[in-house]
């Protein structure tokens, strides 16, 4: 094959032999491979000027080139192709592995407690801190607290005696106003239904948090309270002193308006207040009854603390005069 190049370069070989020397060159890579070697070689050394084989030779290079090129530019193509199926299938297999094998961020499930009307619920969290939630209160607690923080949602009343971790705090989560606290005890008034929001410092640090507006939060220390005047959080002196309620179930009001106490009765007996102008509602009373008791007892028990009269009617409509 060499010695039929040389001569060919040379000039030496007829048409019948060129044809001859072509069709080896076609139906073998490595004599193309050889061909076109050499055919750089003679070319830089003007070697490969022959007398009326210009452009014969010329087609007949330009056919092995595009054949060659597209053989190339094919097993380029192949290449690329198994490269990229290789690819693809090690990029399936990590999603498959990532979504098989790897733990998932999974949403927290919750436990949802609802305190029966005229009743009260003590429970522990999982975490040790003890809560005593008032009659037709709502919480959600979540199965596992996270590595963050211990939140809880609340939609009523609870005291909460936190346990203390400096690295999560502990959350209580109202429908406007989030408590924070690292371990500590306090009360909380949040129900929805009530415009009323008060929260009350017996032991420790709590802040009390607008969720929608975070720069906008109390710090209370031991024997103050926030509560919500006109829209804003006010916070003042309290002393919050119904521990024997949380034990025992009766429940002491010291200097409270009497439409407070309603409004406590509202919403743990579900009922509602017709009231006349002549209750005088905004005086202050104090006093105590028992929570397991029913509607009427209480308000005869009420009676004792301040003068009013009352008429029960259906719909658990009760009529204040």
């Amino acid at each position: 094959m060499k010695a039929q190049l040389d001569r060919y370069f040379l000039g030496e070989l007829s048409d019948t032999e060129k044809e001859s020397l072509f069709d080896q060159i076609e139906s073998s890579p490595d004599n193309k491979a050889e061909f076109i070697r050499m055919q750089n070689t003679v070319t830089v050394s003007q070697l490969g000027k022959q007398k009326g084989d210009d452009e014969w030779a010329g087609r007949k290079l330009a056919e092995l080139n595009t054949q060659i090129d597209r053989k190339q530019t094919r097993r380029v193509f192949l290449k690329f192709v198994k490269y990229a199926a290789v690819i693809a299938i090690l990029l399936v297999n990590i999603w498959l592995l990532t979504d098989k094998f790897l733990p998932e961020e999974k949403a927290p499930l919750y436990t949802q407690i609802k305190v029966p009307t005229g009743q009260r619920i003590y429970m522990t969290l999982q975490d040790g801190t003890e809560a005593w939630l008032s009659p037709r209160s709502i919480i959600r607690i979540p199965s596992e607290f996270s590595k963050d923080e211990r939140s809880v949602e609340l939609d009523g009343e609870g005291f909460f005696a936190v346990t203390k971790d400096a690295k999560r705090p502990f959350i209580v989560k109202t429908q406007n106003y989030n408590i924070k606290v690292l371990g500590t005890r306090f009360n909380v008034f949040a129900y929805t239904q009530s415009k009323r929001f008060e929260t009350n410092l017996v032991e420790g640090s709590v802040q009390v948090i607008n969720s929608r507006r975070p720069e906008e939060h109390i710090t209370l220390k031991p024997d103050e309270m926030v509560s919500l005047k006109n829209g804003v959080l006010v916070k003042s002196a309290s002393v919050f002193n119904n521990e024997e309620y949380l034990k025992s179930g009766i429940f002491y009001f010291s200097n409270k308006k009497f439409s407070e106490i309603l409004d406590y009765l509202t919403l743990w007996y579900k009922v509602t207040f017709d009231i006349k102008d002549s209750a005088q509602i905004d005086k202050y009373v104090s006093g105590k009854f028992r929570q397991s008791d029913d509607i009427e007892r209480i308000l005869k028990a009420l009676q004792g603390v301040h003068q009013f009269k009352y008429q029960i009617n259906k719909n658990n409509e009760i009529k204040i005069y």
